[in-house]
């Protein structure tokens, strides 16, 4: 059966304060990334099977405490055949 990839990233704003505890709240999150960040930035990376696991994390990330805001700029879906799993 074929399966679904679904890779999103965000933009991140965060209190400069809490940077610390969100970033490592972010990094305890299976299949997220963290590439680019800055005093109040983060841009996170996330992949799932779903979009709806996308959406969920995405509400997790939002969630926490010292983000202001979580923002997707760009999302991918593809479908893998049996092989490319």
């Amino acid at each position: 059966m074929d399966k679904e990839l679904h890779v999103t990233s965000l933009v991140v704003q965060v209190k400069p304060r809490q940077m610390f505890n969100v970033r490592q709240a972010i990094l305890t999150m299976e299949k997220t990334e963290l590439s680019v960040n800055d005093e109040t930035k983060l841009v996170v990376v996330l992949e799932g099977e779903t979009q709806q696991e996308l959406l969920a994390n995405i509400a997790a990330i939002n969630g926490i405490e010292g983000v202001l805001s979580a923002a997707m700029v760009y999302h991918q879906s593809e479908v893998l055949k049996e092989d490319e799993k």
